[in-house]
């Protein structure tokens, strides 16, 4: 199974984001200079929620030219099933995600068709950063709004996903920069606070 290692910190705004950014520390471990990615992401479901009920996510993503769909399953702890592809539509993805792991039961559940129910936009800056035990991870600021039919939140979080190595170690950098910055950790995805914004919650 494609697997996702990943830890969500909820800041306080854009410009802390940015400071974050330019903290001495990461700058330190940057591999790559900044990229700025454009996102605009729909989430889809099932009419009647299945994709939901099973905790599963199913989006499609602009990424500044470039539209990704991507399917995710829930895991222990930090770690969540993952798989992706290049794509306009759910639709036309199903196929290719199934045939990279992702569960064959997305074939039948989807079958009947799917619908878009909430969405977020936003801008993320982003760079791989190389911590001193050699493990790797991606660095991302998020910053923007969260669609939820007739209702918007907006919202500022920084992601750090493992490419390779130690969770461990990608855990103690994201404490200390938690520490250092006040940052909470965020227990709950873009797409179930969209959800429920959707739903008027």
């Amino acid at each position: 199974m494609a697997t996702e290692f990943e830890i969500k910190l909820r800041a306080k705004s854009v410009e802390q984001l940015g400071e974050i950014l330019r903290d001495a520390q990461v700058v330190k471990f940057a591999q790559e200079k900044l990229r700025e990615i454009h996102m605009r992401t729909t989430y889809f479901d099932t009419a009647d929620g299945a994709l939901s009920e099973r905790r599963w996510m199913l989006r499609v993503r602009q990424e500044n030219e470039k539209s990704v769909v991507t399917m995710k399953t829930p895991g222990e702890g930090y770690v969540r099933g993952e798989w992706e592809c290049e794509g306009k539509t759910p639709e036309e993805a199903i196929g290719t995600l199934v045939s990279k792991g992702a569960p064959e039961e997305l074939l039948t559940l989807t079958k009947a068709g799917l619908q878009m129910v909430c969405g977020a936009e936003f801008v993320r800056l982003t760079q791989p950063l190389r911590l001193p035990d050699g493990t790797t991870c991606e660095i991302c600021a998020d910053g923007g709004e969260l669609l939820g039919g007739r209702h918007k939140e907006p919202f500022c979080e920084l992601e750090l996903e493992l490419t390779r190595g130690d969770g461990k170690a990608l855990l103690a950098f994201a404490g200390e920069l938690s520490r250092k910055y006040g940052l909470i950790e965020e227990q709950k995805s873009k797409f179930v606070r969209a959800r429920r914004l959707a739903d008027g919650k």
